[in-house]
């Protein structure tokens, strides 16, 4: 029940390649993806009154995920807390922002980098800011992710992706949060991308002002 960019490569869609072409083909930029993620802090949620009245019309075939399978992820995920190898950004300690009267503290999601589209399915809800996750990995072994972002990021990167293999992704602590990105995937059962798509993290201009040197 979503679209997604018009202009961003979609293979089968607006991507049709002859048997001699390939999707890797140089130049390398010419079918690469471009995402940018970020939150949203101020869109907050009451637990409704009547829980059991509430009925989904169309979950997870607009621009939110599935509500039960990101349920799973998040009851699967541990939660923790990270301190931050880079300066005091707002995402990284709004981890900790619990407020118990709220269903959803915050929404978050990926978009086009290039066109502001959001990418269908790939909306979620925060529970405590953008979440902390070590999923099933040992604490010594993982600077913790985002739980939230990492499911948002997963289901962006299967949406009409078939054989794309890069993706070039904006996030204002991309510096903290791709660390161990790709070893959470791995050891989650809800997080699934293709083991071929290579992702190129990267600060928009207008956040990485803010961060030290050693993060770029």
């Amino acid at each position: 029940l979503a679209l997604f960019c018009p202009a961003c490569p979609q293979p089968g869609i607006n991507v049709l390649l002859s048997e001699d072409e390939s999707l890797d083909e140089d130049p390398s930029w010419k079918y690469t993806r471009s995402f940018v993620m970020d939150g949203n802090f101020k869109a907050e949620h009451l637990h409704p009154i009547k829980p059991f009245d509430e009925v989904w019309l169309s979950d997870g075939l607009g621009f939110m995920v599935g509500k039960d399978r990101y349920k799973m992820h998040l009851a699967e995920a541990a939660d923790t807390v990270e301190k931050s190898s880079c300066n005091n950004h707002r995402a990284v300690n709004q981890a900790n922002a619990a407020r118990h009267k709220l269903e959803s503290t915050g929404i978050g999601g990926v978009a086009c980098a290039r066109h502001g589209c959001f990418v269908p399915h790939s909306m979620v809800d925060f529970q405590k800011g953008e979440r902390q996750a070590t999923s099933t990995i040992p604490h010594s072994q993982v600077n913790h992710g985002q739980m939230n972002m990492d499911y948002a990021l997963c289901e962006a990167s299967r949406h009409n992706m078939e054989g794309i293999t890069r993706a070039v992704t904006f996030y204002d602590i991309n510096c903290q949060y791709n660390k161990h990105f790709r070893v959470q995937v791995d050891r989650s059962r809800f997080l699934e991308m293709a083991p071929q798509l290579t992702i190129i993290p990267g600060i928009g201009l207008w956040h990485v002002h803010g961060h030290q040197d050693s993060c770029y």
